[in-house]
């Protein structure tokens, strides 16, 4: 049977009834991923995916930048819907703690990642295969839920209302979300890129699930800390109900600005407060510091991601 046809077949049933048959290319070579086009069929180890778009940016300050390594699309010999990632290298400098490194994307990676946490419902689910130029593309799994930023961001409720009455939710699932980075790091991996929008919260389960495991660095030395450093980061976000900036401080409480120290500010972001309860007094006291443990000189440092989580379940009790 000729391949095209088959497929041509296939896909016809997903797409919109005006468009007969338009699956324009059967693909088993994604190399150049800009060429990959809503109604093409990537073939991946004799499974057909048809393309229906292209993934856009969720990350703070580009959001709707197309990501054209990320497509849309639908396994045909299910009819489920996949987040199909393409291979895309690239590599950067970037800095942990005010020392260079070479940070990069890593496909191999995320897909030996994906392996490890097949089954295990913290983390996204998916696949991955070769093409035939020897591209490693991974197919995912669509989370139905919403990215834990974006969650945050919409709740409209004054900051003392959302500390009384929304954060010890957010809290216990912060909590379960750090015990599997745990447990990540255990199995000798890392995340890479820990930020509010890799999370995404699962609408029916309501569990908080970690996706996009592609960061890496060259470096190899230790860098679970730098995870647990990035939790420590998100863990401000949470608390804070954002990221609370030198700059925004300066504009809403210039007084408190003034005397803020560099040792009121995040490690990894300089520029973020972490001593959050001198500009939100009613926050705990157990829950203020545990978040100095993430500030620039702090000498009390978490190195061990199950030791934070246990920390912050602990915490969440305060506001019961």
């Amino acid at each position: 049977m000729n391949q095209l046809a088959d497929w041509c077949k296939v896909a016809t049933e997903y797409l919109p009834e005006n468009s007969s048959c338009r699956v324009l290319n059967i693909l088993q070579d994604t190399t150049d991923f800009y060429q990959v086009n809503y109604g093409d069929v990537i073939l991946i180890e004799d499974i057909g995916y048809l393309v229906m778009g292209t993934e856009t940016e969720k990350k703070f300050g580009l959001e709707g930048e197309p990501k054209p390594w990320v497509k849309g699309g639908i396994d045909l010999t299910t009819g489920e819907k996949k987040v199909i990632k393409l291979e895309f290298k690239e590599e950067f400098q970037c800095r942990i703690h005010g020392l260079k490194f070479s940070c990069m994307r890593n496909p191999a990676k995320e897909a030996r990642i994906l392996d490890k946490v097949w089954g295990k419902p913290d983390f996204m689910q998916g696949i991955h295969g070769v093409d035939i130029a020897g591209n490693n593309v991974r197919i995912v799994d669509r989370i139905l839920g919403v990215s834990l930023d974006n969650i945050i961001r919409s709740i409209s409720i004054q900051h003392y209302d959302y500390y009384n009455t929304v954060l010890e939710d957010i809290l216990l699932g912060l909590a379960r979300a750090f015990r599997a980075i745990g447990d990540l790091h255990e199995m000798g991996e890392i995340h890479g890129d820990i930020t509010p929008d890799h999370i995404f919260v699962e609408r029916s389960t309501g569990r908080y699930r970690w996706i996009d495991f592609d960061y890496d660095y060259k470096e190899k030395d230790d860098l679970t800390s730098h995870d647990v450093f990035e939790m420590g980061t998100l863990l401000a976000f949470a608390v804070g109900k954002d990221y609370l900036s030198y700059s925004q401080l300066k504009r809403t409480s210039p007084e408190t600005a003034s005397n803020l120290t560099p040792s009121d500010m995040l490690a990894i972001f300089p520029n973020q407060v972490a001593n959050l309860k001198l500009v939100y007094p009613y926050i705990h006291d157990q829950i203020n510091e545990i978040i100095l443990r993430f500030s620039h000189g702090s000498q009390r440092i978490y190195d061990d991601a199950h030791a934070l989580a246990a920390d912050i379940a602990r915490i969440s009790e305060l506001l019961s």
